[in-house]
């Protein structure tokens, strides 16, 4: 189903395609397949792929998807915000838990003569478009897994073979990018206390004028470069056997966010001393970097028997190691008023934060058995069945952490199985039989399953946010569950 998307080989973690597959052939072998030549499928894990198809294709997939994780228990947090964390304080029920997936793919791809291809494709999450989301690393999170796969994808991919069978493919995946800012003022009066007042809020005046506040969205563009051999074409003892390689340049979203606040505080009845305003602007930028896709290098190889049996497997190469998580962090301030100079960054950063990320290399194999041909008398034709299925091995590039994060995640095994049906066009023009085009159906179902295990952070010796009320460690362990269908038409 992903397949469809011309996310050109553009596998981002950040979504669904890079968690379940490039559409429902590679989704029913765990993701398995990027050196096969399958159309819209080809768009997603190698553009170089797609030269060699007969007929313009189109695609409409759906996903739905759910996960979920070993909860921890009772987090201690200043819940009643009074700027303490004692026993006056209601435990924080943070629960892993984090929304489906539910999404179409709609997809399409064109040859351009014999030697070229080119397509599209787009993937729409039902929730949202696009959601921006930090998160406090303090509480313990699955970071991989959290704001990654609610987001839309567009991508576009271009192959061409010129000679003994060998095609190079590129195409780009665009990812929306953001800045957002804000210019306000807050007027803050002090009045002296007389016989009426009766608490605080009689001697203190505050108003917020927010003068402006600017979202801008702007493209952001990761590409891609793959080669593909058809090892038959030019070697005929070699037929069935076919190889890939793409390489994704990193991409992601960052988001700047700039915020100039002036605060006014002005002194008022306060008897002898005459009234005053002491001005203190606030220049704040924050670095976020949402929705990080790390570049990958990617191997694929696979191997056709009579026709009947193909067997696939891939290699990917993730460069984990240059990740930028996404964490709210103050990269500049400057502080300053009539009377007062704070200078530069006068504001320390909330949320330090160290952790080591390192390269994983991930392996998908996959089989695909095409069983006997239906012969039948109905406008479908003969029908062709083709069972799948799959394993994968994701390794966790979260290698070590300090103390003060709660970054959580671990080894992922998937299992994949699926089911394809070919046949031909029921509508087609009977006096046309070479309009005659194939349509598939194709299902899926995989099962993720993330290694069990726990994270014991040192204890502190007074309640601090986000460890454990009872001081046990956080479990970790989880499972995936993904399920969809795509419809192709060659038309």
């Amino acid at each position: 189903m992903i397949l469809p998307v011309a996310l050109l080989a553009a596998r981002a973690w950040a979504s669904p395609m890079e968690f379940y597959g490039f559409g429902g052939r590679k989704m029913g072998r765990a993701g398995a397949g990027m050196a096969l030549s399958e159309g819209t499928d080809s768009i997603l894990s190698n553009p170089a792929a797609l030269p060699g198809i007969e007929h313009p294709e189109l695609s409409l997939g759906f996903l739905v998807a759910n996960t979920q994780f070993a909860e921890f228990g009772d987090l201690y947090w200043d819940t009643n915000r009074d700027g303490m964390i004692d026993d006056t304080d209601a435990p924080l029920d943070a629960g892993p838990s984090y929304d489906a997936v539910h999404g179409v793919v709609i997809g399409a791809t064109r040859p351009l003569g014999k030697r070229a291809a080119i397509g599209l494709g787009l993937f729409i999450p039902k929730e949202r478009l696009l959601r921006l989301q930090t998160f406090e690393p303090s509480i313990p999170t699955y970071f991989l897994y959290a704001n990654r796969t609610q987001r839309y994808e567009l991508g576009a991919a271009l192959g061409v073979r010129p000679i003994w069978g060998i095609s190079v493919g590129g195409g780009l995946q665009m990812i929306p990018r953001a800045k957002y800012s804000m210019t306000a003022t807050l007027d803050l009066t002090v009045s002296g206390a007389t016989s009426d007042d009766t608490s605080a809020s009689d001697l203190v005046g505050m108003s917020l004028d927010v003068h402006q506040m600017t979202l801008d969205l702007v493209p952001g563009f990761s590409p891609n470069i793959s080669l593909q051999w058809d090892a038959g074409e030019a070697l005929p003892v070699l037929e069935g056997l076919q190889l890939g390689a793409a390489w994704r340049g990193e991409a992601g979203l960052p988001v700047d966010v700039d915020i100039d606040l002036q605060i006014n505080t002005t002194t008022g009845d306060m008897g002898s001393i005459d009234s005053i305003t002491l001005p203190l602007v606030m220049a704040i930028q924050l670095g976020v970097f949402d929705h990080y896709v790390p570049s990958e290098l990617n191997f694929g190889a696979s191997y056709t028997i009579e026709h009947t049996l193909t067997l696939s497997a891939d290699l990917r190469r993730t460069a984990w190691d240059q990740m930028q998580v996404s964490i709210a962090k103050v990269t500049h301030t400057n502080v300053s008023g009539a009377t007062v100079d704070f200078g530069d960054d006068a504001v320390a950063d909330g949320n330090p934060y160290t952790i080591e990320l390192v390269p994983t290399w991930a392996l998908r194999v996959g089989a695909d058995l095409q069983l006997p041909a239906i012969h039948s008398k109905m406008a479908l034709g003969d029908l062709r069945v083709i069972t799948r299925g799959g394993f994968g091995f994701e390794p966790t590039p979260l290698a070590g952490q300090a103390a003060e994060t709660a970054l959580l995640d671990s080894d992922r095994l998937i299992f994949a199985v699926g089911l394809g049906v070919e046949h031909q066009d029921p509508f087609r023009k009977k006096s046309r039989p070479d309009r005659a085009r194939a349509m598939r159906l194709d299902g899926f179902f995989q099962y993720h399953l993330l290694a069990s295990g726990e994270y014991a952070r040192p204890v502190p010796d007074v309640p601090t946010a986000g460890y454990t009320v009872d001081g046990s460690p956080i479990p970790i362990g989880g499972h995936l569950l993904a399920a969809g269908g795509q419809w192709s038409f060659a038309y």
